[in-house]
Order: C-alpha cells, then sequence, then structure tokens
C-alpha cells in the first residue's frame, strides 16, 4: 500500500476515534456541537497528510477521499447521538 493511501487510511483512524470519544463521552444531542468540530479538524488533519507525503499526482482525489470519508464517519456518529 503507498504512503499516500496510508494517510488517507490515518485520518479516517483518527476521525473515527474522535467520533467515538465525543459519542462517547458527551451526552445526547450535546454531541452534535463537538461533532461539528471533528469534521474541519478531520480535513485539515487531511491536508496536513496529503502534504506531508509530498506527492502531487492524485492531490485531490486522495484530499476528497479523505475528506468523504470523514463526513461518513461524523454523520454516523451524528445519527448514534441523535438516537441515544
Amino acid at each position: 500500500m503507498s504512503l499516500s493511501r496510508v494517510a488517507v487510511l490515518a485520518v479516517w483512524v483518527l476521525t473515527l476515534i474522535g467520533v467515538v470519544v465525543i459519542v462517547a463521552v458527551v451526552p445526547g444531542v450535546a454531541a452534535l456541537t463537538w461533532l461539528a468540530l471533528a469534521l474541519p479538524l478531520a480535513v485539515v488533519a487531511g491536508i496536513v497528510g496529503q502534504l506531508a507525503v509530498a506527492e502531487q499526482r492524485g492531490f485531490v482525489i486522495r484530499l476528497s477521499a479523505a475528506a468523504t470519508g470523514s463526513f461518513v464517519l461524523v454523520l454516523a456518529g451524528a445519527g448514534v447521538a441523535l438516537l441515544a
């Protein structure tokens, strides 16, 4: 697996850890406020990760993949927070 894909997966894992911690620690609907902060932080982490890889070809696609995956994880966390 290439380093650029590892960077995308790392962002997804960090986002998943953040979402799980937020949903577990913050009660109920108040978790939505923190999840709204988690998504832009995940996007910034994706940008930093892709810049650290320093591979120009496919930058936008990899960054889009990192952001989209993070969005899906935060969306799932928001669904769990709303149901709890």
